[in-house]
């Protein structure tokens, strides 16, 4: 079944990890373990800035909430941080293989 959404993957970049490994009390992370993040949108959409411009300041919060670093400690949150931390993918393709 494929449903009527949209999708942005978030994928952590090193300028990510190294923020996380300096306030979070954890084991070492390497970036190659980190598994990305999928968020479903609307699929009515043109421009992929428009959509990036509208999310990324959720989108961001849930990456930083994710974390065990106290928000006292999280960065701006800016776009041009956001993808200074993040590569991003959209996409307007999602399938459901468990709705038959």
């Amino acid at each position: 079944m494929i449903l009527d959404r949209g999708y942005i993957i978030i994928e952590p970049k090193q300028p990510f990890i190294d923020w996380l490994m300096k306030h979070e009390d954890t084991e070492p992370v390497k970036l190659e373990e980190v598994e990305p993040s999928v968020y479903l949108i609307e699929d009515d959409f043109m421009d992929d800035d428009i959509v990036l411009q509208q999310n990324f300041e959720e989108i961001f919060m849930y990456e930083l909430e994710s974390t065990s670093v106290h928000e006292s400690k999280w960065p701006l949150i800016t776009l041009d941080q956001f993808k200074e931390f993040f590569n991003v993918k959209i996409g307007v393709t999602v399938y459901d293989l468990k709705s038959k």
